[in-house]
């Protein structure tokens, strides 16, 4: 397999050479913009660790600078914080760590809102503060660092296009409410931390959420009119002479199934391991062999009636984390494209001190009865420069054992931010290569775009160009190529609160789409969207989308060659949603909506109702309803082959006009027993339904004409699946998980008429049970040798 990485040689040469081109043109654009008016903090070393208990009362902090004055993000953004309720921060360093004591003051200690969570959650009625750290102050990745007033830590790595909450360090903290409010004492490893060795000022901003009043503050101003708050941070100067440490982590993990289905039981064990490696201070490796991924979350299945393959959410660890620079190539890396037994993965990322980020993904999945053995490699370079720009140079590939087949994408993409952090340019080409025996496919697709990202009114103005031989999809994911797109979104944002509102959206997008090939129209839609917060921390928002033309469908025929285009109705659409405050016990969360289809009489509501009740600050609640009926729809049904009376082949593609109809019901629980241990329920019924009316033919001009043909096509789907899981973190990076997963999917081609027949059917049918226990321990190389 070490032939595959053959491709990277003439990938690096081209990325050289096209890097120093555009370091060319746009480095006059590229300057350090207007914040350049930050707070900085002079972090001293200490000579003794501060115990890290939630008590400043060790020496260690005595004669430290404080970093406060704090200033409020939202709902008032600018507003200075209250004297009873400021923040201050001391800092200092060791070889070891970075030390934070921070006193939150508060008026009313007992009003403190700290409901337990699981860890990674802050979206739960608790006062949070949290650190955002980048050692390399290039606007990029920042590690944010967060724990509740309940103890709870969570950690992510943030850039200017993603949220990695995946990521998980090990680190030290503790809380405790006294009477003068809370405190929180935090020591952030070195070796958590990819940083430079240039004993240059890092960057660093700290914020503080005082839940009861839904209030926000950070330590270094965020004007809010400027999207990029990374750019927005103080500095964090004095951090000097720190080796970094040997970053060597061990995660073995052993596994123990008990598989039960129609009767018959086998217990399956697995054990493997992950290794973490800092090569040096800027990269690392990231290594998973023999992985399990058994006790995964169940996907959301659902009955697809598109022509398109359903997209289904990556909830695989190793995949969502420090992969956020693939973002930058969206449709061209999809990780559940690495699902079927996967042998081993690698991944090396980071960031040099001259600001180019790397990241490499290798994985490797065993032969199977549908592929053979296959080796696929993700790779980018990442060069950021001043306001949170960047060049970047993504490679996909895709090698397949023997004479299977062969698929390469290569993408270059831009985002240029103007020195006054007003506009944002964006660019990106990307070309997809196949070989397949004697055959070979080239296609190209690109993009265009420019917006102005501050202040209260906002555009978006974009164009996407897909050609017809442009193909991702053997490790990224695009429903459709063959595509140009056009579009402007024009948008307001209310800012600050006032005397109606704490905040306000709308928003107006038009866009127009046709083909590539010979520019023949498919679409064009017009978009409204309006959203508003009030006083009393309700939502409601309102939603229309009009398509004054009719729509030309170029894949619902399923031929595959763009000749047999179905005509879609013109449509009107409208639909909204409240929601209610989350601080209260009881919320809920209503919406609904409607649309029209003239063209055949064609309508459809669906409507959804969320309930969720905080028992406590460890127990809560929550329930979804969701109904969807869809009535004299259009869709394919099969295509059906004949032959004259001349022995010539004539093709009748068959539609319905039809009624669907969908169901949901979700109930998830959650017991947090304290801020290491945890049990959640989530159980969930679907059902899908298809009743065809009667069936018709595809004519030459796109509309459906009267036909004679009979067929049982009804569709009756059902999917029942329960995850109950008992997690307990019994040491740093250290994890123990019992998992009981049950499932049930069935399809027919006759209805049930009510969903109580359903569910009772389904739960007569045999289920696919699975109990497992998971061990994870995390060794750390530095403490194995001390």
């Amino acid at each position: 397999m070490t032939l595959n990485y053959i491709f990277l040689f003439p990938i690096i040469f081209l990325m050289k050479i096209k890097q120093l081109l555009l370091l060319l043109i746009f480095f006059p654009l590229l300057t350090f913009g207007q914040f350049d008016n930050k707070k900085s903090y002079t972090i001293e070393k200490c000579e003794v660790a501060p115990k890290i208990d939630g008590v400043l009362n060790d020496n260690t902090w005595n004669n430290l600078d404080i970093a406060n004055k704090f200033t409020q993000i939202s709902p008032n953004n600018g507003n200075p914080e209250r004297n009873h309720q400021r923040t201050e921060v001391k800092i200092c360093y060791d070889s070891k760590n970075i030390y934070f004591g921070i006193m939150m003051y508060d008026n009313a200690p007992d009003s403190i809102l700290r409901e337990l969570a699981k860890r990674d959650n802050k979206d739960v009625n608790s006062d949070l503060f949290g650190i955002f750290i980048n050692p390399f102050n290039d606007g990029q990745i920042e590690y944010e660092l967060a724990i509740s007033a309940a103890g709870v830590q969570s950690d992510a790595k943030t850039s200017p296009s993603s949220y990695d909450n995946s990521w998980d360090a090990v680190w030290k903290s503790s809380v405790k409410i006294n009477k003068k409010g809370w405190v929180a004492e935090l020591a952030i490893p070195f070796s958590q931390l990819r940083f430079p060795d240039n004993n240059k000022p890092w960057s660093i901003n700290m914020a503080r959420s005082i839940r009861r009043y839904r209030e926000d503050y950070s330590w270094n101003p965020i004007n809010v009119e400027y999207t990029n708050y990374a750019i927005q941070a103080g500095l964090l100067d004095g951090i000097k002479d720190v080796n970094s440490p040997i970053r060597l982590s061990f995660m073995p993990y052993a596994s123990v199934y008990a598989d039960m289905y129609d009767g018959e039981t086998t217990f399956p064990y697995n054990y493997g391991i992950d290794l973490k490696y800092g090569i040096n201070e800027s990269f690392t490796l990231d290594m998973t062999l023999i992985p399990d991924f058994g006790q995964v979350a169940a996907d959301a299945l659902v009955l697809n009636l598109s022509p398109f393959e359903v997209k289904y959410e990556e909830k695989r660890q190793f995949f969502n984390e420090g992969t956020e620079l693939f973002n930058k190539g969206g449709d061209m890396f999809y990780s559940r494209r690495l699902q079927d037994d996967l042998l081993n993965a690698s991944k090396i990322t980071g960031r040099t001190k001259n600001g180019l980020g790397v990241a490499v993904l290798n994985a490797v999945t065993n032969q199977t009865e549908q592929d053979p053995l296959t080796n696929y490699n993700v790779m980018i370079f990442d060069q950021s420069f001043g306001n949170s720009s960047s060049v970047s140079l993504m490679n996909t590939h895709m090698l397949q054992k023997g004479n299977g087949k062969d698929a390469n994408v290569t993408g270059l993409f831009t985002r240029i931010n103007n020195k006054e952090n007003t506009r944002v340019y964006v660019g990106k080409l990307k070309m997809s290569q196949e070989f397949e025996g004697s055959d070979f496919t080239k296609g190209f697709a690109g993009m265009l775009a420019v917006g102005k990202t501050n202040g209260e009114y906002r555009y978006d103005l974009y164009s996407i160009i897909e050609d017809d031989k442009y193909n991702p999809n053997d490790l990224g994911f695009l429903y459709s190529n063959n595509e140009i797109t056009n579009g402007l979104n024009l948008s307001y944002h209310q800012l600050n609160e006032n005397k109606r509102f704490i905040n306000l959206y709308s928003a107006l997008e038009i866009e127009h789409q046709t083909l590539f090939t010979n520019q023949e129209f498919v679409n064009l839609y017009l978009d409204m969207n309006l959203r508003m917060t009030f006083k009393n921390y309700t939502t409601i928002s309102i939603r229309s989308n009009i398509n004054p033309y009719e729509k030309n469908d170029f894949y619902e025929a399923r031929t595959n060659d763009l000749n047999h285009p179905l005509k879609r109705s013109k449509s009107m659409s409208g639909s909204g949603w409240i929601s209610t405050d989350y601080r209260k016990k009881i919320a809920i969360d209503i919406g609904g909506g409607g649309a029209f289809y003239p063209m055949h009489n064609g309508y459809t509501y669906h409507w959804r109702i969320s309930p969720r009740l905080r028992v406590n600050d460890k127990i809560s609640l929550s329930y979804v309803l969701s109904i969807k009926n869809k009535y004299n729809d259009i869709g394919f049904v099969q295509n059906d082959t004949l032959l004259s009376e001349l022995e010539e082949e004539q093709i009748d593609y068959i539609f319905s006009k039809r009624n669907t109809y969908m169901i949901t019901n979700v109930l998830s629980a959650k017991y947090i027993i304290n801020n290491k241990m945890d049990i959640s329920v989530k159980l969930r019924y679907h059902l899908d339904q298809v009743k065809n009316l009667e069936f018709k033919t595809l004519g030459n001009d796109g509309y459906l004409n009267e036909n004679d043909y009979k067929g049982e096509h009804n569709v009756n789907f059902t999917t029942w699946t329960s995850d109950i899981a008992y997690s307990w973190r019994f040491a740093p990076g250290s994890q123990m998980s019992l998992v009981w997963k049950n499932a049930i999917v069935d399809e027919k081609n006759y209805l049930r008429n009510h969903w109580t027949d359903n569910l009772e059917e389904s739960f007569n049918l045999a289920q696919q049970n699975s109990i497992s226990l998971k061990v994870i321990y995390y060794l750390d190389y530095l403490y194995l040798r001390k």
